[in-house]
């Protein structure tokens, strides 16, 4: 199995980010930024991006994280991005991310919120401690549709008493 690894991302790293959100097969399950958004955010003390790779530096994913610098030391999950789902590498991302978030950033909580007919999104974050907390009804407006999207989120001693 391939050996993930996450580090900061740089401005370089921004296109491959903004080709993964510009995907077809990904415009229902993830946010869009446009390049001077995410060279914005990049600065921002409140936020990370992180990506993710082989230990080869190859570009598997990226995430970002908003709320770093929160008094109420919530970490919100902004966005993961795999280039290659179901290969199980978004699970070992996001097993590294929960550790970096409860145990560097010092978060008491992790939270997100999620594409209600994203199942398979919705099922690795249950099967990772994640409990689901309610759902934000037609929240999101994409292409005259409205959609709904679960909050879900993981306390400190939730992930204390996983690991």
């Amino acid at each position: 199995m391939t050996e993930i690894c996450l580090r900061l991302a740089t401005e370089p790293d921004i296109d491959f980010i903004l080709i993964q959100e510009y995907r077809e097969d990904f415009r229902n399950y993830i946010g869009r930024f446009t390049r001077p958004e995410h060279l914005f955010n990049l600065k921002d003390p409140d936020q990370s991006y992180l990506m993710v790779e082989q230990n080869s530096r190859k570009p598997l994913g990226y995430i970002i994280l908003n709320d770093l610098t929160s008094e109420h030391h919530g970490i919100l999950l902004k966005r993961i991005v795999i280039a290659e789902p179901n290969k199980g590498y978004g699970k070992k991302a996001l097993q590294q991310l929960m550790k970096k978030v409860f145990e560097e950033y010092n978060a008491h909580r992790f939270w997100l919120d999620v594409f209600v007919k994203n199942q398979r999104a919705r099922s690795v974050y249950r099967s990772l401690g994640f409990r689901e907390e309610g759902i934000l009804r037609d929240t999101i407006k994409q292409e005259n549709t409205y959609r709904s999207l679960v909050v879900m989120s993981l306390l400190q001693p939730e992930y204390q008493a996983l690991n």
